[in-house]
Formats: C-alpha cells, structure tokens, sequence
C-alpha cells in the first residue's frame, strides 16, 4: 500500500539540563605531593596532569560514581522540569504521513 504524504512543518528542539543539573564540585583534600624539582615547564605541566590524574582515579571508585549517579538522578526527578528547550532549527516538507504529525489540539 503507498503512504499518502501530507504537508508539514519540522521543528527541531534541542533539550539539555538546566544550569545546576549538570555540574557539582567535588572537592578531595589529601595530603600535599612533594615538590619535584623541574628542568621545563613541560615536565611541570605533566607531573600535575599525572597528580590529578592519580587522585581522580583513586577516589572516583565505582561505588562513588554510583553514589553521584544515584543523586543527580534525584536531583532530576525532584525538579518539576530540569530542561532547558530551546527551537534550533525550523524546516517542512518532509515525506511524512498523517499519522506522524504532532496535533496541536
């Protein structure tokens, strides 16, 4: 059976999380690294890239990253609409059939 197409328009919306649902601090104190002694400053930039690296992969257990999961989706659910939706792109005419179309009814 052939689809009968019928005329439309397209909007295009794209949804993202709200300021606040997307980022939290996490601050880890540990006891302070000795000071290397550096020749450049490109050994500098990546005994700290190493320094953080190591204390990120230490902290950020499984078990942490679930308990961080676990509160930004209750952070989600609790809000009455975490979103920001915003239009980004308007368009028509696409081989769609009626039944497809959004009634704004």
């Amino acid at each position: 059976m052939e689809k009968k197409y019928v005329d439309n328009d397209v909007w295009k919306y794209r949804v993202s999380l709200k300021w606040g649902f997307e980022d939290k601090d996490v601050v880890v104190y540990t006891k302070p690294f000795p000071d290397p002694i550096f020749i450049n400053e490109d050994d500098f930039d990546k005994e700290c890239q190493r320094q953080e690296n190591l204390v990120k992969d230490r902290y950020f257990t499984k078990e942490r990253i679930e308990e961080l999961k676990q509160e930004f989706i209750k952070r989600i659910q609790e809000c009455e609409n975490p979103f920001n939706i915003c239009c980004v792109d308007t368009d028509g005419g696409y081989n769609v059939t009626e039944e497809e179309l959004f009634s704004l009814d």
